[in-house]
């Protein structure tokens, strides 16, 4: 059932809220500063998706279309997809079709709440956009990042403190790996999901997602196309020969011309004269991209007009790898940084829902995707949930402490919640008035001689406003040792809902909150008031 929401840029500006979550970057990029206008092409809107959505739906190749559709297909085989996901397919042919996509690592079991932010926020995005605009169809797609090779990352997940860990067989790509040893870390989960139906419902999805594929890649698609599959969800799998076949002019011209380095160097000079303390979310190299080999995914390094990698001993000029991209494409996989530009060459996207590290290194990236003549999509971070249960919430009611209260950071939300229940009044800002009226004579006296009094009287009043600055935090210090019992009752709530002082929903596992409720109402609920939520942060009891 749904609490309440609150504006993301309402806690931003006066909470402090950002000051533990978002870099001086994402700041920027929430409130749509001018400076940052040159490095995005613009937020999502109802006008500005509409206006991309015509652009981009006219421009993008039908022999691509049909390429990505008769993919999809071969990579849905194995799901015996129904008819309805087979025309979700399909409809990426029509020339009006256009994509809103949300990407992710292959974390076991779903990993982090967040994953499920991510994909609810582009399947409701895409419904909103076909409501006000008949004349396209939209497509969520949720793009897997099986390409990847930090399998550290990804092979585990919480249950509250505890940690499930798969001893998972390294394959290079993670999408690649055998689900091998995957029915121990069902066995190990059964002891908790075994007391109700709704638990044992995980235990069903875990066993049918996980130990009937071959892969980690299929099985996160079974997995993503079994929670979210009947709101029109798409899953592409990037590993794949015949999409990297349409990528191959971008394969080669990042060997020969070193775009990436160059663009994404020239945009992090750019950023740092426009934000405060920049610090690049991923740094570019001379080339951006792996060889797969082996089960290794390798680094292709350059030295003197000669191509190799880090491990293989082969050696190539460009013109033998050039041939070596075109005979076999899926070989090559880009990094981090490319991988946008890949996905956005094989779909006819608009936008991209993602995290504030994702869209951090979005904003490094427009000078390189002109470079490479690639469309650059409409940017949208994702929303930020806070679950809560009826107990937590009664309690927060019980002791008048504001929801909102709870995203402060650690210190200020101690500090602030002393002065709430303080029956003394802690706040020496009238002092520090009466004291600044107290000098104003001065400074007139001043003003009448010589500049050196001038000097004495603001070294005085500094002085004294200093004094009045450390009275009020001894104070604050002394009733917070008074009213300890009260305020620890508010931080235990605080630190149940923001474990290690983080985001739930980078940690807390989803089985949580299903566990109890299901797996259709837990969904079905979650999408539903994600609809409705504004600016990007929701609170929601469960």
């Amino acid at each position: 059932s749904y609490i309440n929401y609150f504006c993301l840029m309402k806690l931003i500006e006066s909470l402090g809220y950002h000051r533990g979550v978002y870099a001086p970057l994402m700041q920027q990029l929430l409130r749509n500063d001018p400076a940052l206008k040159s490095f995005h092409r613009g937020l999502v809107s109802t006008k500005a998706a509409t206006k991309v959505a015509s652009n981009r739906a006219t421009s993008f190749d039908q022999s691509k279309r049909n390429t990505l559709v008769e993919v999809l297909h071969k990579q849905y085989e194995h799901l015996a997809p129904d008819s309805k996901t087979r025309a979700q397919i399909d409809a990426l042919s029509a020339s009006n079709a256009v994509t809103i996509t949300t990407g992710h690592q292959l974390n076991l079991f779903t990993g982090p709440l967040y994953f499920w932010y991510k994909i609810l926020d582009v399947i409701n995005g895409a419904a909103a956009m076909q409501q006000v605009d008949d004349k396209h169809q939209y497509v969520p797609v949720f793009w897997m990042a099986s390409e990847d090779h930090d399998i550290e990352e990804i092979n585990h997940f919480f249950l509250g403190e505890q940690k499930v860990r798969w001893e998972a067989v390294t394959a290079g790509a993670v999408g690649r790996m055998p689900t091998t040893g995957l029915d121990v870390i069902l066995d190990e989960l059964t002891p908790y999901w075994n007391s109700t139906d709704q638990a044992k419902e995980l235990l069903v999805l875990f066993a049918n997602c996980y130990l009937q594929e071959g892969t980690l890649a299929k099985a996160t698609r079974r997995l993503v196309h079994q929670l979210f599959g009947a709101d029109g969800i798409i899953v592409v799998d990037g590993d794949d020969a015949a999409l990297k076949s349409l990528f191959v002019p971008m394969f080669k011209a990042e060997v020969r011309e070193q775009f990436t380095h160059k663009g994404v160097t020239q945009t992090n000079t750019a950023l740092k004269k426009v934000v405060k303390d920049f610090k690049p979310q991923v740094n570019p190299r001379e080339i951006n991209l792996f060889y797969l080999f082996n089960d290794k995914r390798l680094r292709i390094t350059t030295d003197a007009n000669r191509f190799g990698t880090t491990e293989n001993p082969t050696k190539w000029t460009f013109q033998s790898l050039s041939e070596e991209i075109e005979k076999h494409p899926e070989r090559f996989s880009p990094n981090a940084l490319m991988r946008p530009l890949y996905q956005e060459c094989v779909l006819p996207n608009i936008a991209y829902i993602g995290g504030g590290g994702e869209l951090a290194y979005w904003l490094q990236l427009k000078t390189t995707f002109e470079k490479f003549d690639i469309p650059y999509p409409l940017l949208q971070h994702r929303t930020t949930v806070l679950l809560m249960s009826e107990k937590q919430v009664k309690k927060c009611n019980k002791l008048n402490l504001p929801i909102a209260d709870l995203f402060l950071p650690t210190a200020t939300f101690i500090n602030k919640r002393v002065r709430q229940i303080s029956d003394i009044d802690i706040d020496f800002s009238s002092q520090r008035e009466v004291l600044k009226d107290n000098f104003k004579a001065f400074h007139d006296l001043a003003a009448q001689t010589d500049k050196s009094f001038l000097g004495a009287v603001e070294a005085q009043e500094k002085k004294q406003l200093k004094g009045l600055d450390k009275l009020e935090n001894r104070l604050l210090r002394a009733q917070r040792k008074k009213l300890q019992d009260e305020v620890v009752r508010a931080t235990d709530i605080r630190n149940d809902l923001f474990p290690n002082n983080r985001l739930q929903e980078r940690t807390a596992h989803f089985s949580a909150f299903v566990s109890e409720t299901g797996l259709t109402h837990f969904t079905k609920e979650l999408k539903a008031t994600l609809s409705t939520a504004v600016n990007g942060l929701a609170v929601i009891q469960i």
